[in-house]
């Protein structure tokens, strides 16, 4: 029996409801939360969702909505549903473990690289259970190995698999040696016809976007980078395709939306958003992702301070749980000199940093630039799946509200993908992608977790035998 096979006979085995069965579902009882809405029509008691297939059919009160003939129950009274929760940065390459970024902290020592990766391959079924256990039915994958096509290629096969976008590999400003195996996840570029030749062989593979790693180093020329963003961001425009930057810093985001950026995949981190940045930011009905915790996964894990939450002991994934404290046990000559002093400088400028970024968060939402949440799982100490609980409760800290945050994971996030004709709100016609949980998100952010069952495209999944379909 095939990988797959086995895949989807498992899915068979914990999938409580599927419209395979049962062409129509009905959810009834529920209270719908509409996170586009503002105000206090935001929340419907009392509703009734029914399903046809893998789309929404009908959303109403249930008083007044007959349950049709045939159709499978789900009783959600006492339960809240919202639509199914959007990622809109993560990169599949990459597992959150000590290993899975020796550019970054080399740790070839213990895990080879090759090793870690080809894990990372091979576990991918089980990457995707996590991140529906999560309530997370779509991501967006912004930078990998060619391979990264294949992932989103089996996403599309499994049924147990939020739905995936993706780049290719990251056209960039500097090199990464130490990742490269052959089909390395990030290339140096150094002028627009270099931009122009690879985004044409990504385009051959129909990406969802294309992706730049705009590193500008301080004697670097910012025109000619901006000539190499401009050539790739032009490439996928003719093709139809979105240009997403990675700029951390404010003359270098302005820089990347001149060129045509369609989405900021990170914060600005150095300086306050001015309002050149805000024009050129609607102008370009440009997208902002902030990602802020990523930067402190490092950090804690370097320092054997990582700690996982109440949310990823019970749905992260538990061989990278295992390995988040590998570091502090290895002998210290396994591990290069400089690692700790690069973290510790990281750290040492972290604070000043995160400020900006989560001052930065609010001034770019107040000025009506869409946000999207964004975790950048994968990099150390970001984990698929249950890190996108640290990171909205680091957007609530910044100042944004419950609401705002949802809407930023599922309406927003939507957007990221493509894809707000059918996901990212509860309406008829749009793909069956919910969450339904057993607390009021709006009460405490922590409730997004305590969640009963995850709908994609129709097809009903328990968490709790997800998360132990892991261990088997």
């Amino acid at each position: 029996m095939t990988r797959l096979c086995f895949l989807a006979a498992a899915v068979w085995a914990f999938s409580a409801k599927s419209p395979a069965a049962a062409e129509l579902t009905a959810i009834v009882g529920a209270t719908v939360l509409h996170p586009e809405r503002s105000g206090p029509n935001i929340a419907d008691p009392q509703m009734t969702i029914l399903l046809s297939g893998e789309r929404i059919s009908k959303v109403g009160p249930s008083k007044s909505i007959a349950v049709p003939p045939g159709a499978k129950v789900l009783d959600a009274t006492g339960k809240w549903v919202i639509p199914g929760l959007i990622d809109s940065h993560v990169h599949f390459f990459q597992s959150g473990n000590p290993y899975t970024r020796p550019d970054a902290i080399d740790a070839r020592a213990l895990v080879l690289y090759a090793q870690e990766t080809a894990r990372n391959k091979a576990r991918l079924p089980a990457t995707f259970k996590v991140w529906l256990s999560c309530g997370v039915t779509g991501v967006a994958d912004v930078g990998g190995p060619f391979w990264n096509f294949e992932v989103r290629d089996a996403a599309n096969k499994s049924p147990a698999a939020p739905r995936v976008a993706v780049a290719g590999p990251l056209i960039s400003m500097v090199d990464r040696p130490q990742l490269d195996l052959g089909d390395p996840p990030i290339i140096k570029i150094t002028s627009p016809e270099a931009a122009r030749e690879l985004s044409q062989k990504e385009l051959a593979r129909k990406p969802d976007f294309l992706k730049v790693w705009y590193i500008h180093g301080p004697s670097d020329d910012l025109a000619k980078q901006e000539a190499i963003v401009k050539a790739t961001g032009d490439a996928g425009h003719a093709s139809g395709v979105r240009l997403f930057v990675h700029a951390t810093e404010l003359e270098v985001a302005k820089s990347a939306l001149r060129a045509g950026a369609d989405v900021l995949v990170h914060s600005v981190t150095d300086k306050a958003v001015d309002q050149e940045f805000l024009e050129l930011a609607k102008r370009n009905r440009a997208l902002y992702i902030p990602t802020l915790f990523v930067t402190d996964g490092y950090a804690l894990v370097i320092y054997n301070s990582w700690e996982p939450t109440s949310a990823e002991k019970r749905l992260a994934d538990p061989e990278i749980l295992a390995h988040m404290h590998d570091l502090e046990k290895a002998p210290k000559d396994k591990l290069p000199p400089n690692v700790r002093t690069n973290i510790r400088r990281r750290l040492s400028l972290r604070p000043g940093v995160l400020d900006v970024a989560m001052e930065n968060l609010r001034k770019v939402w107040d000025a009506g630039i869409p946000v999207a949440m964004g975790t950048d799982a994968g990099n150390v100490g970001t984990l698929h799946g249950p890190s996108i609980y640290r990171e909205m409760r680091m957007m609530i800290q910044s100042g944004l509200t419950l609401r705002e945050v949802l809407l930023s994971a599922t309406v927003n996030g939507a957007k990221v993908l493509g894809r707000e004709k059918d996901l990212g709100s509860i309406e008829p016609g749009k793909l069956a992608d919910l969450v339904i949980l057993d607390a009021n998100p709006l009460d405490e952010i922590d409730n997004l977790s305590r969640i009963h069952r995850v709908v994609k495209g129709g097809t009903i999944f328990d968490p709790v035998e997800l998360t132990r379909s892991l261990r088997q």
